[in-house]
């Protein structure tokens, strides 16, 4: 069964983080203060967590498989079609980039996180997160899904 309420809450998130993200894609990079990058770095660490939220209920909600980890999410929609290779290795890039953000702070390469704003690569994000909801109201709708 559904849970409109988390989805909410992900969708809030992730707006409001995609909100701030864009902001800092519009403004020249070179301006970005200490404070700036710091908020970049947080607002990307929320996102792409609350898409690695959306990947695991999207596998629970369309398969009945309960994730622990993002990895398994990504790797579940690979094998049952939901992703193609290049989308899989980019998406686990992502991820990759999220761990850094979390675990290695020290090390976090600001050319990297740079290019990920002035690029907006992040928004790739958004699109898996439309289509998981457009498939989910879909088998919400279709009387013959359990």
């Amino acid at each position: 069964m559904r849970d409109i309420a988390y989805e909410q809450a992900l969708l809030r998130h992730q707006r409001k983080m995609l909100r701030i993200l864009d902001e800092y894609s519009q403004e020249d990079a070179d301006t970005w203060t200490e404070r700036d990058a710091l908020a970049i770095q947080r607002a990307l660490q929320v996102y792409i967590e609350s898409f690695i939220g959306m990947a695991r209920y999207f596998v629970q909600q369309k398969y009945h498989l309960s994730v622990s980890q993002s990895r398994e999410a990504l790797d579940e929609l690979k094998s049952r079609g939901d992703l193609n290779l290049q989308q899989h290795q980019a998406l686990l890039k992502i991820i990759g980039f999220r761990n850094v953000l979390v675990h290695d702070y020290l090390d976090i390469n600001d050319d990297i996180a740079r290019a990920i704003i002035t690029k907006r690569l992040y928004a790739t994000l958004e699109n898996f997160t439309v289509q998981w909801r457009q498939e989910l109201d879909a088998l919400d709708s279709d009387p013959g899904q359990p």
